[in-house]
């Protein structure tokens, strides 16, 4: 009995790899490479348990945080991690110092949080409300830039 419930163990950690993959966008394929469980089998248990199935469709459903379109990746690396330029002093380089793009980092708040960033799209909306109060939540923009910078330190 206590090698069962071992097998068992082993099989939902081996599932919960899974689905952990999936909804970090891998391919199932990947995904059951990655926690060692035959692909035919997930798609028969998928099949045989609702409660599987509705975590898979969960899992798919999750929205992906990091973008896999080039640009989008080459504009985060822009925007975060910044680029490198030289420093010459009398034509000789002695150094580099890290630029940034404060620009490409406002495009992308504002593609994620267009309610927050744009305020053209804002001022639609509130004029379709009838709010005339335009200001400016601070705070908002502090934690969500904090949080990006949070997400890129990882």
């Amino acid at each position: 009995m206590p090698a069962a419930r071992y097998q068992k163990r082993e099989r939902v950690a081996q599932l919960a790899i899974f689905l952990k993959a999936l909804s970090t966008g891998k391919t199932v394929r990947d995904a059951a490479a990655l926690a060692e469980i035959d692909r035919r089998a997930l798609y028969r248990l998928r099949a045989a348990d609702t409660l599987f199935a509705a975590r898979w469709q969960a899992a798919l459903d999750t929205p992906k945080e990091a973008p896999t379109d080039p640009l989008e990746l080459e504009a985060q690396r822009r925007a975060v991690e910044g680029t490198e330029k030289p420093v010459y002093r009398g034509g000789t380089l002695v150094g580099h110092t890290r630029d940034y793009s404060d620009s490409m980092l406002m495009f992308l708040l504002k593609a994620k949080y267009p309610e927050k960033y744009d305020r053209s799209k804002a001022d639609q909306q509130d004029g379709k409300a009838g709010k005339t109060d335009s200001s400016f939540d601070v705070d908002g923009a502090r934690d969500a830039l904090l949080s990006k910078f949070a997400q890129a330190a990882k």
